[in-house]
């Protein structure tokens, strides 16, 4: 491939990069000098390109796939890239989908139907426009991962560049289920939706889980029931325990009998055998599940969630529900995340079209203040086996979640915060 000139970069390429601003620290949307001899592009944060941009910074000839592509610019020690799909592009892969390769997630990522839908093959308005407001994500603090996600967002709901980025403490305006890109496992391409069955319909569809104990054994499944809870999570994480089959067998019974929803945490396979209710997997589970297998054994599924890009490829898969966390401080598991606080609970609760549920450092005002930002069910764990009088503890926290049903809802932030 012969060399492209400077004179000819914006005629022929016109590739968008973000690149971090070594003075002030804040990135900033640059179009790029393209061509083998290009200076910069290597030191990028984030760069955006076309399968055929890509392969000119590359300076090669022939075709490779998406993700060899972005892998290669890493390589060269650009941060993270995307791959930038359009209708007709040679790899059907990338006909509506862009390919997404940052440190904390990779895989496919639809493309939303934007106002005004651009071929960036053709023309790079679309790209100067995800590019900005990537940009603008990440001067907010987030990864690349979530700075794409949400710009992807933001730009399909017609609020993208030149409008400012929306302010976290705003109402929600503008955005729907419809804007949310969905990602891909990764090696995998994007499932066709939906998978698994959604939660029976209660007095409120919205609220269809309620208190959820998270417990460690056969005998807690069993106390929390006779307590009244008709949600609950066996949450054993030694796979090797010698009676692990026995302490799902034992829940599963015992949910059946009292008409509850049980779900198995990790170990998705004993669960099929053993026929319970739903699993919960957390997102370093979706890469061993056999999640094909889980929906057609008619199981339910819930799935845990940190950040936007771990919600994008949730719902990629159409779950039963999703969990949202950690919303406070924990001292139950390490977290690399901080705290999403009930600013995010009360976006994703209002986006998204599936029970949410709220997890991490929850106690009784804090569960009445879930409920409140839109929680269809809250999980407990030390605020119930930590109790001295885990009944007593319960029938409270039941009292309590009646109350928040019962207050008004707190109005949902026009944009979720870094958890980063």
């Amino acid at each position: 491939m012969n060399s492209i000139t400077t004179t000819d970069a914006h005629k022929a390429l016109d590739i968008i990069f973000i690149i971090q601003n070594d003075v002030l620290g804040t990135p900033t949307a640059v179009p790029a000098i393209v061509g083998p001899q290009s200076i910069g592009w290597t030191q990028a944060a984030l760069l955006l390109a076309t399968p055929a941009q890509a392969q000119a910074l590359l300076g090669e000839d022939g075709l490779r796939s998406a993700p060899e592509l972005a892998a290669a610019l890493r390589q060269r020690g650009v941060g993270s890239v995307l791959i930038l799909g359009h209708p007709q592009a040679p790899d059907v892969a990338l006909r509506g989908h862009d390919w997404m390769d940052t440190p904390h997630a990779s895989g496919w990522l639809s493309r939303p139907v934007t106002p005004t839908a651009v071929d960036p093959s053709a023309t790079v308005t679309e790209a100067e426009r995800l590019a900005h407001t990537t940009a603008q994500a990440l001067a907010h603090g987030f990864v690349a991962a979530d700075a794409l996600v949400l710009a992807r967002m933001h730009t399909a709901s017609g609020q993208g560049w030149p409008q400012p980025w929306p302010a976290t403490d705003a109402p929600a305006l503008g955005l729907n289920i419809a804007h949310l890109p969905r990602l891909s496992l990764p090696g995998h391409a994007l499932p066709t939706p939906p998978l698994f069955p959604p939660l029976p319909q209660l007095d409120d569809a919205h609220r269809t889980l309620g208190l959820y104990p998270v417990v460690d054994s056969a005998d807690w499944v069993e106390r929390v029931l006779a307590a009244g809870v008709r949600t609950v999570q066996l949450r054993i994480k030694d796979p090797t325990q010698p009676d692990l089959r026995q302490h799902i067998r034992r829940s599963v019974a015992a949910a059946r009998a009292a008409s509850a929803q049980l779900y198995i945490n990790d170990h998705w396979q004993l669960a099929m055998e053993e026929g319970a209710f739903g699993v919960h997997l957390g997102q370093e589970d979706l890469g061993h599940a056999d999640v094909q297998a889980l929906a057609q054994a008619g199981l339910h599924l819930g799935l845990s969630t940190h950040s936007p890009w771990e919600v994008s490829r949730a719902w990629a898969l159409r779950p039963s529900y999703i969990a949202c966390g950690p919303i406070h401080a924990t001292t139950t598991k390490d977290m690399p995340w901080r705290p999403q606080g009930n600013g995010n609970l009360a976006f994703w609760s209002h986006l998204l079209p599936v029970p949410v549920v709220a997890i991490g450092g929850m106690d009784a005002q804090r569960l009445q203040e879930a409920v409140q930002h839109g929680a269809a069910g809250v999980a407990l764990i030390t605020a119930i086996t930590a109790s001295a009088h885990p009944e007593e503890a319960l029938a409270h926290l039941q009292a309590v979640w009646a109350q928040g049903l019962a207050a008004p809802r707190t109005l949902a932030p026009g944009w979720p915060r870094s958890t980063r």
